[in-house]
């Protein structure tokens, strides 16, 4: 190979860099390592995975309406489900330990009544696969929040105006973006997808907070995602838009979450809507094409000074 073809082919493995598998948000809706448990009637649009207890009343599936859906378990609770008034719309929820329902609605079509909650068939694998969610998040989550193509946060307006069209992230302390009447506005430019990493361990939204601003649509809510990177307790307050990663905070709403939550428990009420983060972080960042040429730049420097050598 001559020395130009090993340049190229140097460019090539770093601007091609392998691949991880798609973040567990772009299949779960919910996904919680602790407790659901609410006091009131919580309503989750896709599949969900509970690795505490499930005491709540609730639906489950409500938008899984492809056949794929049929027959198998779409809520998995590794604890007890205890709740008065329980429906799934389609397939099953399967228990790890014990049940307790009051009134059950079975609204696939062909299953009869009180027959959509059954018993795991291999607690293990569900275990196993929790614990890899986890692992996985937690580095998706260090991805992110390490990420160098960064956009400007001013006021209450976060803003990119790079070239970036794959992903851009901002970085707010969480008690800027709680401060009181805040009305957050978003624009990410030419960038596919948005993270907003935000700091702090014990977050709360004083109620006087929204994301009702620019760049918060629907049509963008599976673009974002909220990484709560330190949190340990995190109240959203009347409502929240985009996915959220909080991984090891206890989470707290009292209306809806447009988009899917990962996080230790949940607690409140509302409806957590089927916007899937579906973003594949490389295993490693690709440098930005100014550094691609400092580096083609570099090896080409050297391969002059190897060639005045050898004359």
């Amino acid at each position: 190979m001559t020395f130009c073809s090993k340049i190229f082919a140097v460019a090539g493995l770093v601007s091609l860099s392998t691949m991880a598998s798609a973040s567990p948000l772009s299949d779960y809706n919910l996904i919680l390592f602790g407790d659901l448990n609410t006091n009131s009637n919580v309503k989750v649009y896709g599949k969900a995975l509970i690795g505490g207890d499930l005491k709540s009343s609730g639906e489950f599936g409500s938008h899984l309406t492809d056949s794929s859906f049929n027959a198998t378990n779409n809520v998995e609770v590794l604890g007890s489900v205890t709740s008065p008034n329980l429906t799934i719309q389609n397939g099953y929820l399967g228990y790890g330990e014990t049940k307790s329902i009051g009134n059950l609605n079975c609204n696939e079509g062909g299953l009869p009544q009180n027959s959509c909650v059954r018993e795991l068939d291999d607690v293990g694998a569900v275990t196993d696969k929790l614990d890899g969610f986890y692992d996985a998040l937690s580095a998706e989550s260090d991805f992110y929040r390490d990420f160098t193509q960064v956009g400007s946060v001013s006021g209450t307006t976060m803003s990119y105006s790079g070239f970036a069209t794959d992903l851009v992230v901002f970085n707010i302390a969480g008690s800027d973006l709680f401060a009181n009447n805040a009305n957050w506005q978003l624009n990410f430019g030419n960038a596919g997808k948005v993270v907003i990493n935000v700091s702090g361990s014990v977050l709360s939204n004083p109620g006087s907070v929204n994301l009702s601003g620019n760049g918060f649509t629907s049509s963008t809510y599976s673009n974002i995602l909220w990484n709560f990177y330190d949190a340990t307790s995190l109240n959203l307050g009347n409502g929240w838009k985009g996915n959220v990663l909080a991984l090891d905070a206890d989470v707290k709403i009292m209306n809806d979450i447009d988009g899917s939550l990962a996080a230790k428990s949940y607690t409140g009420s509302g409806q957590i809507h089927h916007y899937y983060w579906d973003y594949t972080p490389p295993t490693e960042e690709v440098p930005e094409s100014g550094s691609l040429v400092l580096l083609l730049s570099g090896l080409g420097l050297l391969g002059l000074t190897r060639l005045r050598r050898r004359s």
